[in-house]
């Protein structure tokens, strides 16, 4: 109908039919072009506006008719997914430019249909509202295990065993009893000297006489360690230094074939030996808090620590309470400086002040030892004053 217009109007004005051709042709071309932008307009400048519930899975799905294709949209919109596990209701995603109508219309109403398929304005974009919502991926619900398979489950220990043996200890005014000695490496040197004496590695052969009346069958283990101070009133600080694996027994008199398999010092001929000792580690109950008037209290007698560094976490800090007063491996225990009354009338008392936390790995007859597991001050000092907690049930 816009031809025949345009025709009779060209007649009256009297235009060549040659113009006349011309100018239709334009019309057709015109009117082409404007059906082709259209058609882009549909296919190339599709945009979605992300509600909630929505995901990039779901949306390849919809659009592109494959989910596997979400990776296309996030390509065309990575000027605002920051991260590609999140997008939020309000955001207006492009869409890539294959996008069908007929998957528009099914993801949306006609009038979000006419506003997602029409090329906006330029505008300064508006910015997306961050509220709580599900992330591109649905949520993933992950197979639970069965109530046996979660009773059969063993749960780890306390205390690392590891924490257990390479703790320093108190013992007995001597040290252990009737220990056995590291005698001289196994390995024989490349060049004519005698075997190593010092300085034993992990994984190192050495003989070693085993305590008497000990078998020291084979993968039997014991620790090896030197003696440390002597602090009156508890006891001889023994320090750990290995732990040697038998491979060979003893034979017809012959000394006991070792392998250094844990390494924690210096380990050298003349160190002492006895079997490994673990009573009371393997716990996995949950120390249980004690009221602060009920929590027994101690002084640290000994800190096993490079004299060069202010103890801090991980370190050792040995005290003067035992066995025989209750407490176990796993119990906490608090390092604090208690609260001080002013001697004078003027000002008020100074109050408690926490030092560090530890919990305890090794408790013999004669004293305690407890790792620091949480530092508030650099004050941790021979003298500082211990309280128990919270103790394993």
């Amino acid at each position: 109908m816009r031809l025949s217009v345009g025709a009779a109007a060209l007649e009256r004005v009297k235009i060549p039919r040659l113009g006349w051709s011309f100018s239709a042709a334009a019309l057709v071309l015109v009117g082409s072009a404007a059906s082709v932008c259209a058609q882009n307009v549909r296919t190339d400048s599709a945009t979605h506006i992300v509600k909630r519930g929505d995901t990039l899975w779901d949306l390849a799905q919809t659009y592109l008719g494959d989910p596997f294709q979400w990776p296309e949209i996030y390509r065309l919109n990575t000027d605002q997914i920051e991260d590609p596990h999140w997008i939020y209701p309000g955001e207006t995603l492009r869409l890539p430019g294959r996008t069908s109508g007929a998957a528009v219309a099914a993801g949306a109403s006609p009038s979000d249909t006419t506003r997602m398929l029409t090329r906006a304005q330029p505008e300064e974009p508006e910015q997306p509202r961050r509220v709580a919502g599900p992330t591109i991926f649905a949520p993933r619900i992950m197979p639970r295990p069965n109530r046996d398979g979660m009773a059969n489950a063993a749960l780890p220990p306390r205390v690392a065993i590891g924490n257990v043996v390479r703790a320093p200890y108190f013992d007995g005014d001597k040290g252990p009893r009737g220990p056995g000695r590291v005698l001289i490496g196994a390995d024989i040197p490349g060049i004519e000297k005698p075997n190593a004496t010092t300085n034993f590695q992990l994984y190192d052969k050495v003989l070693m006489s085993p305590p008497p009346g000990s078998v020291a069958a084979e993968r039997e283990r014991y620790l090896t360690y030197v003696l440390g101070e002597y602090i009156e009133g508890v006891g001889m600080v023994v320090v750990p230094t290995a732990i040697v694996q038998v491979v060979r027994p003893p034979r017809d008199g012959d000394a006991a074939l070792g392998e250094v398999v844990e390494l924690y010092s210096h380990l050298d001929t003349d160190q002492f030996v006895v079997p490994l000792d673990t009573a009371g580690a393997g716990a996995t109950q949950t120390p249980i808090a004690v009221a602060m008037d009920a929590g027994q209290t101690a002084k640290i007698r000994y800190i096993h620590r490079d004299k060069t560094v202010l103890p801090s976490l991980n370190y050792y800090v040995l005290f003067d309470l035992a066995a025989k007063d209750g407490v176990r491996i796993g119990d906490e225990i608090l390092v604090y400086r208690p609260r001080k009354e002013m001697t004078s009338d003027i000002g008020p008392a100074i109050p408690e002040i926490e030092i560090a936390r530890g919990e305890v790995v090794r408790v013999t007859p004669f004293g305690a030892s407890a790792r620091i597991t949480s530092q508030e001050l650099p004050a941790i000092r021979v003298g500082e004053s211990v309280r128990i907690t919270a103790r394993m049930p």
